[in-house]
């Protein structure tokens, strides 16, 4: 028995010492020279030992391959349906708990989310319910609360048996996602759960008894639990609750709660908060995980004005799509109750929209794009613009007569994948004059589906010449994405490296782990490897090394779709 526990410690200890350790020369080490760089692999917030191959054995603690858990089916997912290769279930949790959000790109987090909803078995070494857990949780992360609830109840909690360290995992992501849609009456199916586990942070189980006793009908129980939660310190968590409980009651008073009357927000202070209706101050959002803004851009429950930031901020992170930011706009109208007649939104934006979908002339419709797009001060912003106007540009003509707009029309459709359409544009561009077609043409460039203008030795190092006089970054970046997609050869692109200050031979355990997901044809493996090259950063970052060997990993498992999308929004954005 005695020798039984001892393997069973020994083999724990290792595995912790191979997936969860402190960084060393192993974990995302780069040369000193790369190391130097302000946006190198190294500068990651969470770095994490690159797990060896696991040799498949079959003792105790070895979970087999079990019934298939997610949403898209392999029928529907295009060039994912191969899913996470052979990879262990431990190392693949190991580094889904370590992505840092937000990620730099929109495209990166709209493949990341197909790739955890992916209808797949669960990998090896690892419970069903700590896979599903991992997943919701990292969807969370992203800001999918939908998609993380939708996750979470394919996997009925309640019909789970015993108190596994997977099903406390389990419990709290369902409890999270529950929370993060603002739906409180989801909680109470779940108090057998929470009375015999204590260990889930932020939950108060007295607070869910009395929550769910108000919202059964019975007052009294629930005020007498409400008066046994009336621990000493902060009462925000317990008014949160008792404003719902009462909710619907005969009860002759009321909890008030003012925006300012929350410190700091968690799942629970969201949740609540949101379900009474109370639209939190902004500040609450700066400092904590940015997901909590798509959490606040899908509640209905929250007047449509109040959500307009949000909902942007949710479109430019790849939360909401193009078609569902414009019908987030569809309902905004001069009705409006709370319709203020400074407000530019309903003024200008509202009907600029209208007239970029509908009106009869294209020179009206390429004007309201514009304006679109302009709109607002920050970066951000004129993303949103370009998503927000990204079928109304595909509906334009190719002219010469809108030179001067090319670049964000072209940048609007590749924003929303409307990559067919930009293509329209490249006669128009081979026809200008060089330096005026710049900016079309490496959005075209990377981004078209086919090679449809000009890659002549001379036409790429022209461009490369003049950006790198503005822009040294954005040359390397462009470098880097002609390389990777294969649109320039290898002599090109060596030429161009040397020219450059640039090399895309360097090493390291993160490159090591992509190019290991990209030879085992692994491609949502590979889409979590770029989350973690692109989290918790700005664009200007991303080293372009490191991006060279996302696109080349992405291109080689199929997903050049996808690679390509992120390149030309890595062009639109900086």
């Amino acid at each position: 028995m005695a020798v039984h526990y001892r393997r069973q410690w020994v083999f724990f200890l290792s595995f912790l010492i191979l997936v969860g350790g402190i960084a060393t020369d192993a974990c995302f080490a780069q040369s000193h020279a790369a190391s130097l760089s302000p946006y190198s692999v190294n500068a990651l917030k969470h770095p994490i030992r690159i797990e060896k191959k696991e040799k498949i054995e079959k003792k105790e603690g070895f979970y087999p391959y079990s019934a298939a858990t997610g949403l898209i089916t392999r029928q529907k997912a295009g060039n994912l349906q191969a899913g996470w290769g052979d990879f262990s279930g431990r190392y693949l949790i190991a580094l889904m708990q370590h992505v840092d959000t937000p990620l730099a790109s929109r495209w990166a987090e709209i493949t990341l989310r197909r790739a955890l909803l992916l209808k797949v078995g669960t990998p090896k070494s690892v419970e069903a319910q700590a896979w599903v857990a991992a997943r919701s949780e990292l969807l969370l992360q992203l800001g999918e609360a939908d998609a993380a609830r939708a996750l979470v109840q394919q996997s009925d909690i309640l019909q789970q048996t015993g108190l596994s360290t997977s099903n406390n995992a389990l419990l709290e992501a369902t409890l999270h996602t529950i929370l993060a849609t603002a739906d409180p009456a989801g909680l109470c199916p779940l108090l057998p759960l929470l009375h015999d586990n204590t260990d889930i942070k932020d939950i108060n189980e007295t607070l869910v008894k009395a929550l769910c006793a108000g919202l059964s009908g019975e007052g009294a129980l629930s005020s007498w639990l409400f008066s046994r939660a009336n621990y000493k310190g902060d009462q925000t968590d317990r008014r949160l609750a008792q404003k719902i409980a009462i909710v619907g009651s005969h009860d002759d008073h009321s909890i008030h709660i003012g925006r300012n009357d929350i410190g700091h927000l968690t799942f629970w202070r969201y949740g609540m908060a949101t379900a009474a209706g109370v639209v939190l101050p902004d500040y609450l959002y700066n400092g904590v995980n940015p997901a909590f803004a798509s959490f606040m851009a899908r509640a209905a429950m929250l007047p449509i004005k109040a959500r307009l930031g949000a909902v942007r901020k949710a479109a430019v992170s790849g939360v909401f799509s193009n078609a569902a930011l414009v019908d987030f706009y569809s309902s905004l109208t001069s009705n409006d109750s709370d319709h203020d007649a400074n407000d530019t939104t309903i003024s200008e934006d509202v009907p600029n929209l209208k007239q970029a979908y509908t009106d009869r002339y294209a020179d009206n419709r390429v004007k309201a794009v514009e304006s679109l797009i302009a709109a607002g001060n920050e970066a951000d912003d004129h993303y949103a613009g370009m998503i927000l106007t990204a079928r109304a540009a595909s509906y334009i003509s190719p002219s010469s007569s809108y030179h001067t707009v090319i670049p964000h029309l072209v940048a609007s459709m590749l924003s929303a994948g409307f990559d067919r359409a930009a293509s329209r544009w490249a006669s128009v561009v081979k026809a200008m004059p060089e330096e005026e077609s710049d900016s079309s043409w490496i959005l075209l460039a990377i981004g078209a589906p086919d090679p449809v203008v000009d890659f002549s030795r001379n036409r790429v190092r022209g461009f490369i010449e003049r950006s790198s006089r503005n822009d040294p970054w954005r040359a390397q970046m462009a470098i880097a994405a002609l390389a990777a997609l294969k649109r320039i050869n290898q002599e090109d692109s060596a030429w161009l490296q040397q020219h450059y200050d640039l090399s895309f031979s360097d090493h390291n355990g993160w490159i090591a782990a992509l190019d290991r997901a990209s030879l085992h044809h692994a491609p949502a493996t590979v889409a979590l490897l770029v989350a973690i090259g692109m989290q918790n950063r700005p664009w200007r970052m991303v080293a372009p090394s490191s991006f060279y060997h996302m696109l080349a990993a992405m291109e080689n498992v199929g997903l050049d779709s996808e690679a390509r999308m992120i390149a030309a929004e890595m062009m639109s954005r900086t």
